[in-house]
């Protein structure tokens, strides 16, 4: 009787000593560190800036990290051209795309900084270039994957490089950006007309080329900033709206396991006892 209640007892201290689980090591190994180390060009609580990126040519991306090796060399995303129109409509997307769900602070400041070089004619019908009906003036569009946060519309750029600022406050339905349906991306469109050509006298040239260059992120002066929330980073905002099954809590089954053990330590060995007194009478 001694044996089983001493091994009643020790099992029952078994059973007050805390579980540690992979999830507490998991925890304090990202504490040492930092919350962006495991993916760097995710956003989180010191990355809420959206950067543009370019290999120069078809390539073009985003996303939160404020370094990037396959960057242009040059960090400048240009095309030019003597006559005719340039059509831009470049889409930087985020890639990777985003893995976490994003809560915006309501009313919160989305502030886009775009450092734009132009050259030639791009308003139609004003007498004052080549322009008739081929022509466009910049937009900017922030995207959350379908929904376009803001589209804005920029006629105030001239000749020679452009500090282009665009600023948004977040509106109670645009407050949720959702991994799997709100890829962030920033579109850039515009259509700009050159009419270089020789002129009459030998040696001369009349009119304009057509350029547009968008300085890239590698300076970090190109931007998107935008107003993540901090609940953003709590555990429970990432985690689905299910709660977790108690099966699934780290330890429980290891808990229950001793319970049980305990039990029979004590009870089985007694009943088995008392059966056997009864098959004796």
């Amino acid at each position: 009787m001694r044996g089983r209640s001493a091994l009643a007892i020790l099992l029952a201290l078994l059973i007050s000593v805390p579980v540690v689980g992979g999830t507490n090591s998991a925890m304090q190994a990202e504490e040492e560190t930092g919350p962006c180390m495991d993916e760097p060009e995710q956003p989180c609580e010191n990355q809420t800036v959206m950067y543009l990126w370019s290999n120069g040519n078809s390539r073009h991306w985003s996303h939160f990290n404020v370094n990037e090796t396959d960057n242009a060399a040059d960090n400048l995303l240009s095309q030019e051209k003597t006559q005719g129109v340039i059509n831009i409509d470049e889409r930087f997307s985020m890639n990777p795309q985003l893995t976490k769900k994003l809560n915006m602070t309501l009313d919160g400041e989305i502030r886009i900084v775009l450092n734009i070089y132009l050259e030639g004619d791009w308003t139609n019908n004003d007498n004052n270039g080549p322009c008739t009906n081929d022509c466009d003036e910049l937009n900017v569009t922030l995207w959350s994957g379908a929904t376009s946060i803001i589209t804005q519309h920029v006629p105030q750029v001239s000749t020679g490089w452009n500090t282009v600022t665009i600023t948004h406050r977040i509106a109670e339905d645009q407050t949720l950006w959702d991994s799997s349906t709100a890829n962030p991306s920033i579109q850039i469109e515009m259509k700009v007309k050159g009419d270089r050509q020789q002129g009459i006298i030998p040696g001369t040239v009349t009119g304009e080329i057509a350029n547009f260059s968008l300085r890239l992120s590698g300076d970090g002066q190109t931007r998107v900033e935008l107003p993540i929330d901090p609940t953003s980073w709590e555990e429970g905002f990432q985690e689905d709206e299910a709660p977790m099954k108690s099966e699934e809590t780290p330890g429980f089954l290891f808990v229950a396991a001793v319970a049980t053990m305990t039990l029979a330590a004590v009870y089985l060995p007694t009943r088995e006892k008392s059966e056997s007194r009864r098959n004796r009478s």
